[in-house]
């Protein structure tokens, strides 16, 4: 009786932690969110094509959202780099993801800086690496979460879209991602076979 009480508790306990891990809406805001490029240094041959590079959120970017367990993750098309000219050049990224929620939720920044090498846009090579990164957000209600922008490296034909990825790492007061109910479900029976598994060998090392 006490293996069975164990497993009955374990799995109450766990029905329980799943009932506290609060999920949470992420809703991004265009009008907040902006991506530009700075510092740009093209080539010679860039200078007499008027080679460049743009960057503009992507399209329905407003209407992006995501409701989040603890543990779960969100990639999303963030903004769009397109390309013109012939020639290269270099430069910096800096971008800002903004949010209408969860409420309270700081605009994400981050900055990066790359190559490029392209043919009138159509085809287009180079790198882009984050040098800061958004990183780690925690808010009042006790939400942890965290963002992270791309890199990118290798060949592309016309525009190259840039994603993000926003990752929930705790939901409000502080709910973490928890076993689900089959989960106990298994550990219970384990459990129960062990406890069934040791009380056969005591009897038999009584009979004996």
């Amino acid at each position: 009786m006490t293996i069975v009480r164990s497993i009955l508790a374990i799995g109450l306990l766990g029905l329980a932690c799943s009932a506290n891990a609060v999920p949470v809406t992420f809703d991004l805001d265009g009008a907040s969110s902006s991506v530009e490029v700075r510092d740009f240094e093209g080539s010679f041959l860039c200078g007499l094509s008027a080679c460049g590079i743009d960057a503009t959120l992507s399209s329905g970017f407003e209407s992006l959202s995501a409701t989040l367990e603890p543990g779960e993750s969100w990639t999303f098309h963030f903004f769009d780099l397109s390309f013109h000219g012939i020639g290269s050049g270099s430069g910096t990224i800096a971008a800002s993801l903004g949010f209408d929620a969860p409420v309270g939720a700081p605009n994400a920044e981050g900055t990066g800086s790359g190559g490029f090498l392209t043919a009138f846009g159509a085809v287009t090579g180079g790198s882009l690496t984050w040098a800061t990164q958004p990183g780690t957000f925690s808010l009042l209600d006790g939400t942890m979460y965290s963002v992270f922008l791309e890199n990118l490296e290798g060949l592309a034909l016309g525009t190259v879209a840039v994603n993000g990825t926003i990752t929930l790492l705790q939901g409000p007061g502080g709910s973490v991602s928890v076993p689900e109910p089959g989960t106990i479900g298994l550990l219970g029976m384990a459990l129960l076979g062990m406890g069934f598994g040791a009380r056969r060998k005591a009897k038999n090392k009584a009979l004996a």
